[in-house]
């Protein structure tokens, strides 16, 4: 019994001593760090998924779902007007992850600009067809 007690006191012990018990000090902003800030691009605080959200005004980002027999990578006429291509296998997933796109079918193709979604839509021609059409509006794309 003593050897227990022992050996839990003599880890006690060397836990206590092994803590770190200096201060850091507080890192103040520098006005590098101030730039980055202050070079974010712009998003809309209201969507509920920013990070679905087109990262600039010349580009889409696309939530794709259930179409897993075509690769959306592999469509030229796409990739050259979406940045982010996020894909979801299945509807279900997508409605846990995503619950106010109020997703209901399976496939389903759902772009995002800077503000919100784009557009969607149920195929991949519908798609096509809306990038390129909505292609003038973007600068620079």
């Amino acid at each position: 019994m003593k050897r227990i007690a022992w050996t839990i006191v003599f880890g006690l012990i060397l836990l206590v001593g092994c803590q770190n018990t200096e201060t850091k000090e507080e890192s103040k902003p520098t006005e590098q760090n101030q730039q980055k800030a202050s070079t974010k691009t712009e998003t809309n605080t209201t969507f509920p998924y920013p990070n679905l959200l087109s990262d600039s005004k010349k580009s889409y980002s696309l939530l794709v779902i259930g179409d897993n027999e075509n690769p959306i990578e592999d469509n030229k006429k796409i990739i050259e007007k979406v940045n982010d291509i996020l894909s979801l296998p299945e509807l279900e997933m997508a409605q846990k992850a995503y619950p106010e796109l109020k997703i209901k079918t399976e496939p389903a193709y759902i772009l995002f600009d800077q503000a919100g979604v784009a557009f969607q839509g149920k195929n991949l021609k519908e798609l096509t067809t809306y990038l390129e059409k909505n292609n003038s509006n973007r600068v620079g794309a």
